[in-house]
């Protein structure tokens, strides 16, 4: 198990996934499934509280908590301001290819 507890957090969902695939990251079964489901379903944690999404992944809102933390997060909030901010950029460039798209 190895987590970044000590490193600085992933600035990106992108930047979280590419540590993910290249193994510089390695969950407890019960951290990765959360990390599953919010992979899957971004907006599970990005709207959610810790509450929610630990229902909705069959863990304890601890895990939850837990998970930021071996992310190198400072609390669950920090976690959810990541992933808000992922579906904020994908909703700004699907409204921008929209717009110069309704252009042609």
């Amino acid at each position: 198990m190895r987590g970044l507890n000590e490193d600085a957090p992933p600035s990106s969902l992108s930047e979280l996934k590419s540590m993910i695939a290249s193994r510089q990251l390695e969950f407890p079964d019960q951290l990765e499934r959360v990390v599953r489901c919010a992979l899957v379903t971004p907006e599970l944690i990005a709207f959610g509280s810790s509450n929610s999404v630990a229902l909705a992944c069959s863990v304890s809102p601890t895990t939850v908590v837990r998970l930021a933390g071996f992310l190198g997060f400072q609390n669950f909030r920090d976690l959810r301001t990541l992933f808000r901010e992922h579906l904020r950029r994908r909703a700004a460039r699907v409204s921008a290819s929209g717009r110069s798209e309704s252009r042609i």
